[in-house]
């Protein structure tokens, strides 16, 4: 049977079958981890967590290969990636390799003389499972082979990926923000004035009063209807949801929900007259907001074909400072579910106002401070 266990396509899904057969495993389905995001150091540990009735950390380092056929783990390799899982905090009890190579007696070999350097140094124990290896648990785990044979749940058959705008997993949103600032400066030296025995011009109530009269205009009245509130710290992103596997993807439907710091999330603004909501618009919208959560439903329940996608876009006001809001994804589908995490980098655009303080003398001098760093609008909350 284990012969027509077809190896992942990709490091991506290989990394996913090895979460989902060590989680049954180690009997920890839901708290079984992978380590961090791609581009990070992830200290030689792609996959980890406590297996049940242990007590610490266990690693897996997942070694897929472009050619699987031919592909080889090397010694190199082997040195390399133990010396990095030896920086893995807390410190590991069981560091494995897990790859998509065939077996090697060399390298088996190898691996079990690392074993014993490792555990005489006091350091983790290391397992090495090869391909073959995987096929066997596979067959042993049901969960793990309904999920990847009973399915086909890899690439070949279904996958699906959510992206921000330009097809990217990071998207950069930039709020523009009011930032107040207190700078302080040295008054300026008094100038004995003469007296002319002539009044100032502004002590003379009577002559400011003719002088306003002066072009007068009568004032335009605004129509409080044509004023429209403005908020520039709300930032727009795209959600893209796409099928990159090869059949169709039926009965689904996705989940979006904001795991980082912010004020409010939204899928419309106002888009019809003096701002308000434009009811047209309402009738084609496939999104509904609840609290953090955004969901979306597809129109009639319409399908979504191999390489094909759907887009909405959505308002986020972010607080005024640099810093990553997670955003995480799941889709629910027939047959199929996955789940993701994007990302959005909020790098805030300043405003500076400046107000003085005169002080007298240079000992009284400060660095400039900042008094409040607020969304840039042009109304108050109430």
């Amino acid at each position: 049977m284990k012969k027509s266990i077809q190896k992942p396509e990709n490091w991506q899904d290989f990394e996913t079958l090895c979460k989902k057969l060590w989680g049954e495993i180690w009997n920890i389905p839901t708290k079984i981890k992978k380590n961090g995001r791609s581009g990070q150091s992830q200290s030689g540990v792609d996959v980890y967590g406590i297996p049940k009735g242990e007590s610490s950390y266990w690693g897996i380092q997942c070694k897929g290969k472009d050619n699987y056929t031919n592909a080889r783990l090397t010694t190199k390799e082997i040195e390399n990636e133990i010396t990095k899982a030896k920086t893995f905090n807390p410190k590991l009890e069981v560091f494995i390799f897990a790859t998509t190579m065939n077996k090697d007696v060399e390298i088996e070999e190898f691996i079990r003389l690392k074993d014993i350097e490792s555990r005489e140094n006091g350091d983790f124990e290391i397992l090495l499972f090869c391909w073959e290896d995987i096929a066997d648990l596979i067959e042993e785990n049901l969960d793990t082979y309904n999920f990847w044979v009973a399915n086909k749940l890899h690439k070949t058959k279904f996958d699906f990926e959510v992206y921000l705008n330009e097809f990217e997993n990071e998207f950069v949103i930039k709020p523009k923000c009011i930032r107040k600032i207190k700078r302080y400066r040295l008054k300026e030296p008094e100038v004995e004035r003469l007296d002319t025995g002539i009044s100032p011009l502004f002590n003379n109530a009577e002559l400011v009063r003719k002088l306003s009269m002066i072009g007068y205009q009568q004032p335009i009245l605004q129509n409080n209807f044509s004023s429209r509130k403005v908020n520039e710290a709300i930032c727009s992103f795209e959600l893209i949801m796409a099928n990159t596997g090869s059949v169709v993807i039926e009965d689904w439907r996705l989940t979006f929900r904001v795991t980082g710091e912010h004020k409010e999330i939204m899928d419309q603004l106002g888009t019809g007259p003096m701002g308000m909501i434009d009811i047209g618009f309402l009738k084609h919208k496939r999104t509904h907001v609840t609290g953090n959560r955004i969901s979306y439903n597809p129109k009639d329940n319409e399908p979504l074909i191999q390489k094909d996608n759907r887009y909405f876009e959505a308002f986020i006001i972010p607080l005024c400072k640099e810093y990553i809001i997670p955003v995480e994804w799941e889709l629910l589908a027939r047959d199929f579910d996955k789940s993701g995490t994007l990302f959005l980098n909020v790098k805030p655009q300043y405003e500076d106002k400046i107000t003085y303080e005169y002080v007298d003398t240079e000992d009284d001098l400060k660095e400039d401070e900042i008094i409040s760093i607020d969304e840039k609008k042009n109304y108050t909350d109430d």
